[in-house]
């Protein structure tokens, strides 16, 4: 008999996506039985387009803890009606996924040992500079994953295919102690990202997440750098605040808390290399020195050579150093933000 699969779309004002959203849905080689579209707290018409698009919806009653308060009270009505085989789509209301996406889901969750199936998402194109400097980032993660055999650091929130069953066991776990507690029957209500709340959750169960290429989603960047320092905050505040409730140094937390040490020592190199120039400029005291010269060449080809799949306008702003520069040190600001709240001992949370 063959599983049946439900897509579930938590949505918030998203009138102008959620169209494209369920046309890309609707347009899957494996068809789901079941769209719904959770519309929570909307003051827009997200309800009425999803509907005219042929989804059914759902109003979310009392949810105050966004996205993932939206998914708990929608799955706590889809569950109970799930085999342990079926599949919960669940996808953001301003993502297209790919046509295969769900057939290749269905493979990867026939395995015993996979949990969860992760999408590998890029970055629509539009917004100018800011928005070419997020596509290009995205390649670049993208080119990461595959390279690492498919293999991403976390379930993308953009789309993530799950069994009812693993569903079930992390309910379970969040219940029995196995897993850190919170707000939330399945998803933690507490936490700022959910993703990688889920992925440590499955993968602390046994499980295995795979993310393959064949299961692209494209989805909004963000249009301007407040909205973009906020969403990287939350995304660096919620790895922090998830990694502090799992544990830092667990078989499953360990590789993520060694690529956070990395990313802090090139923090601390990129202050040091920077302010040493400076300062050598600034006494005429700056020497050339071939090797790092060369490192520098291999760099700025590196950075070109990544985004090539984006195109020749993602490569050319690539090959512009300055400008790659002044990202990367936005994105480094963003991680010192994180960091700073952990040594401190700050409570991590939405406010």
């Amino acid at each position: 008999m063959n599983r049946r699969v439900v897509v579930l779309i938590p949505a918030h004002n998203e009138e102008a996506s959620i169209g494209a959203t369920l046309q890309s849905v609707a347009a899957q080689k494996l068809r789901p039985d079941t769209v719904l579209v959770v519309a929570d707290n909307c003051t827009d018409q997200t309800a009425t387009v999803a509907a005219e698009h042929g989804a059914d919806v759902m109003l979310t009653v009392g949810n105050t803890g966004k996205k993932a308060g939206a998914l708990n009270q929608a799955l706590a009505t889809i569950l109970p009606q799930l085999d342990d085989r079926d599949i919960v789509l669940v996808m953001d209301a301003d993502t297209v996924i790919a046509p295969e996406f769900l057939v290749i889901a269905d493979a990867e969750l026939a395995k015993p040992d996979v949990g969860a199936v992760g999408g590998v998402f890029y970055g629509k194109p539009g917004f100018g500079l800011i928005g070419a400097l997020q596509v290009a980032e995205y390649v670049r993660y993208a080119r990461q994953i595959a390279r690492n055999g498919s293999r991403a650091h976390v379930l993308t929130g953009t789309a993530t295919a799950f069994t009812a069953r693993m569903l079930g066991q992390v309910a379970a776990g969040r219940e029995d102690g196995r897993l850190p507690a919170g707000p939330g029957t399945y998803y933690d209500e507490k936490t700022m990202t959910e993703d990688s709340y889920m992925t440590f959750a499955v993968k602390t169960l046994g499980y295995q997440t795979p993310s393959p290429m064949g299961c692209w989603v494209s989805t909004e960047v963000m249009p301007t750098w407040p909205m973009l320092w906020r969403q990287r905050r939350r995304w660096q505040l919620g790895a922090m605040e998830n990694l502090r409730s799992f544990g830092f140094w667990t078989p499953v937390t360990r590789a993520y808390t060694a690529r956070q040490i990395v990313s802090l020592c090139e923090v601390i190199f990129f202050v040091a290399y920077a302010t040493t120039s400076i300062a050598s400029g600034v006494t005429g005291t700056y020497r050339v020195i071939p090797f790092w010269v060369g490192i520098g060449i291999l760099f700025w080809l590196e950075r070109i050579v990544s985004v090539r799949k984006a195109g020749p306008k993602y490569m050319l702003i690539a090959s512009l150093m300055l400008i790659e520069m002044g990202y990367g040190t936005f994105l480094k600001a963003v991680s010192l933000y994180g960091y700073a709240k952990v040594i401190r001992n700050r409570e991590i949370s939405w406010a």
